[in-house]
């Protein structure tokens, strides 16, 4: 008689995946709201807009995953800060549209699941959410056995939101002489860890194993969602970027017309220790720097500088700090002076 095989001997514990669906569901269910219809164990996720009461509604999607920082949030233990990043990554690209968050769903896949170490990455996207007022309405844990070594996982996430298709925030006319503000960065955020895991990992100094720095590069992604909500009710945004891979240099051209390009002022930039000892301990120029890192600029907003009283007052009224980095001029040049 042939010897019977199970699915939990193949690598797959059912039980565990319904264990762990049961644990995290009393930290879903903190973010959800009255537009979320049904249960979140249902085969998709129901949500209302109507309460939005918004006259031409345009929904708005975005995805993402987090990169190579989530081997060294492992090797580190701080996984809970992974989850905030995910929503972080999706969330922030999603507002520069001038649209709401509305709803998230995420995708962890590992090879062996397991309730309370993986539980702590859900703990993060339900931060994640709460910080960015939109409802974890579902997603996919995927148990995969042989494709991920030891506790090795990924992780995926999408987000939408919504905007009146009157005030989608029109990037085609942004003009020379309009100012670019930066809005700090609690850190790296969800890129350049391929470099940095090298230093982590290759060099084994002394510098890049003080724990001092492992936390400042852990840090999670900032989330703009509350800041730049309270700038859209009152001012008149001409463009926003959300600072990522491929630092300010890629990232400002993005929403820029053609024929205008970007000059800023290195002066004007933060003095950011962590980005220095990163240059200073890598051996990067300046220039290269700032095409892999947010160098502690993690958004930045186009006004007109007739707004910037405006503005300023906005951000001094919530204690936030600001950088007016420069301005858009005219040709396709990006350049820091």
């Amino acid at each position: 008689m042939k010897s019977k095989i199970t699915y939990k001997d193949s690598g797959v514990d059912i039980k565990v995946g319904n264990d762990f669906v049961a644990k995290i569901q009393r930290d879903i269910k903190k973010t959800l709201n009255s537009n979320v219809i049904g249960k979140t164990t249902s085969f998709a996720a129901l949500y209302s807009i109507t309460k939005e009461k918004i006259k031409n509604p345009v929904l708005v999607s975005c995805t993402d995953g987090v990169g190579t920082k989530i081997e060294l949030g492992i090797k580190t233990n701080k996984l809970r800060g992974l989850g905030i990043d995910l929503v972080a990554m999706s969330i922030n690209d999603l507002i520069c549209t001038g649209a709401k968050p509305l709803f998230f769903l995420d995708y962890l896949a590992t090879s062996k699941l397991k309730v309370n170490y993986h539980s702590e990455v859900i703990k993060g996207i339900v931060e994640g959410c709460i910080l960015s007022s939109c409802s974890l309405v579902g997603g996919e844990t995927a148990e995969m056995p042989g494709m991920y070594k030891g506790k090795d996982f990924d992780l995926a996430g999408f987000a939408v939101g919504i905007v009146d298709k009157n005030k989608i925030i029109q990037t085609k006319k942004i003009r020379g002489g309009e100012l670019l503000i930066g809005l700090p960065s609690s850190g790296p955020h969800s890129n350049g860890y391929s470099l940095i895991r090298k230093l982590f990992f290759e060099k084994r100094s002394k510098f890049i194993q003080d724990k001092r720095f492992i936390n400042s590069v852990m840090k999670p992604t900032r989330i703009y969602v509350d800041i730049i909500s309270s700038i859209l009710r009152k001012i008149k945004v001409k463009g926003m970027a959300h600072i990522t891979g491929g630092g300010l240099v890629e990232n400002i051209p993005r929403i820029l017309p053609k024929g205008m390009g970007i000059e800023i002022y290195h002066s004007r930039m933060p003095k950011n220790k962590l980005f220095k000892d990163i240059q200073d301990y890598s051996g990067l120029n300046f220039e290269e720097m700032t095409k892999v890192f947010n160098m502690g600029i993690g958004f930045v907003i186009c006004i007109n500088e007739k707004d910037l009283g405006a503005l300023s007052k906005i951000l001094n009224s919530k204690n936030e700090k600001f950088y007016v980095l420069g301005n858009v001029v005219k040709g396709s040049e990006f350049k820091i002076t």
